[in-house]
Formats: C-alpha cells, structure tokens, sequence
C-alpha cells in the first residue's frame, strides 16, 4: 500500500502541471518584446491576417507529413 491514493496521486500530478503553467506564464509576462510580439499577433488574427495551420499544410502538400 502506497502513501498516497490514485486520486491524491492525479491530484498532485495536476497540481505540479498547473504550477509548471503558471509559471511559463510567469516567464513569458516578464519579457516584454515576447509580450509586444504577441499581441501584434493577435492584433493580425483579429483582423484576418493569419489562417489555419490546416490550410497551410493543404497548400504545402504536407498531409499524412506533419
């Protein structure tokens, strides 16, 4: 018998993923040219400017590749 049970186990196993997510995020926030690139990317997704990666791979004849 364990110390911990499958359910405390899952628990601790989200609980490190979500701390290891905060702090990428944590990370990214700090760098502010990463931060101003990433809004200008959302800026142009808002405007139309990008399109799904499915349509570029189509175009590149890369299905069944990537």
């Amino acid at each position: 018998m364990g110390i911990l049970t499958t359910e405390e186990r899952d628990l601790l196993t989200r609980t490190a993923s979500l701390i290891e997510e905060l702090l990428e995020t944590i990370e990214i926030m700090q760098d502010s040219r990463l931060v101003k690139d990433l809004k200008a990317a959302l800026r142009e997704v808002e405007e139309g400017k990008a399109r799904p990666l499915s349509e570029l791979i189509r175009e590149l004849d890369l299905e069944g590749k990537v």
